[in-house]
């Protein structure tokens, strides 16, 4: 699961851990103990604040993707003791979707990208190849030869 997108990690173990018939707050703590990346740190950092009673809204704020955002808001309510079952199978299939679209653009720009090397460097030498016998044959004629 290293290349899979972290807010699908942790879908992923919550989902595991309620059909285990554990608890959300068992699933959010074994996403914690196998992820070291960006979001598990401010996963880490909700279920404190959130633990000792604090307000999670600055740290939801600083979350760039709806979909994280979203995801540490149903954790909430899960942690509350609602039930989020069928909103993290919707949810986990909107994030699916979303990597998908997110997969496809990149790939869509790839060939744009490569191009780059192209111009830069097989241009040139194509250049050279083209041009090499042209100006060999103009100094040949320039000796007097």
């Amino acid at each position: 699961m290293e290349h899979i997108a972290p807010p699908l990690q942790l879908i992923l173990q919550i989902k595991r851990a309620i059909e285990t018939g554990a608890s959300v707050r068992s699933g959010v703590l074994s996403y914690l103990q196998q992820s070291r990346d960006d979001f598990s740190k401010d996963v880490s950092k909700w279920i404190s604040l959130h633990d000792q009673g604090l307000s999670t809204k600055p740290l939801l704020e600083k979350q760039q993707s709806q979909y994280r955002r979203g995801l540490l808001e149903l954790l909430e309510r899960g942690l509350r003791g609602e039930a989020i079952y069928i909103y993290i199978n919707q949810l986990e299939q909107e994030t699916i979707e979303a990597c998908e679209d997110e997969l496809s653009r990149k790939l869509a720009k790839l060939p744009f990208m490569l191009l780059v090397p192209l111009l830069l460097m097989q241009f040139p030498a194509f250049l050279m190849l083209l041009f090499g016998p042209l100006l060999e044959n103009f100094f040949h004629s320039l000796g007097g030869g």
